[in-house]
């Protein structure tokens, strides 16, 4: 094979790893420092991963709603977890109390997780199932979040108002 068309093949092989690349685990830490690998689990339906910044004001707006939303998903195999992008231990320590998120909250410090993903923007979110990955830029609303996790298999959620009569 000449020198071309090794460096062809190298080029495809490269090519064909970059397009895999969302499916591999994102290399994360957790707010005491210790190295998380998050990926689907094999009793996961699927995995939401939802990144934020403390700085950002859409992102706290958008957390809550998530939350909610994510209520509707315990015991049925999706997984909602927040990845503060680019801020210290410390102060994302500091905001997830001061806010009362209930979401598992993750680091990717220097934002290689994210950026390896192709995102730019925040909020950003990664939706992983056997199927496949989907990345979602921008903030969404509580109806549209409900909307999502419901097609992932989330129960619809219980009314918050009264009961009709």
């Amino acid at each position: 094979m000449s020198g071309r068309g090794i460096t062809l093949l190298a080029c495809l092989a490269g090519l064909a790893l970059a397009a895999a690349a969302p499916d591999r685990p994102l290399e994360l830490l957790d707010l005491d420092g210790r190295s998380v690998s998050l990926g689907l689990a094999p009793d996961d339906r699927a995995l939401v991963v939802h990144f934020f910044a403390t700085w950002c004001p859409s992102c706290g707006e958008e957390i809550p709603e998530l939350e909610r939303a994510a209520e509707a998903c315990r015991g049925r195999g999706v997984r909602v977890v927040a990845v503060d992008v680019g801020e210290s231990a410390d102060v994302v320590a500091r905001y997830a109390h001061e806010h009362a998120i209930a979401l598992s909250v993750l680091l990717d410090p220097k934002g290689r997780a994210f950026r390896g993903l192709g995102l730019r923007g925040l909020p950003a979110n990664r939706i992983l199932t056997a199927q496949g990955a989907r990345m979602l830029e921008g903030p969404s609303t509580a109806s549209v979040w409900r909307e999502r996790l419901l097609a992932l298999g989330c129960a619809e959620p219980k009314p918050t108002g009264p009961p009709a009569d």
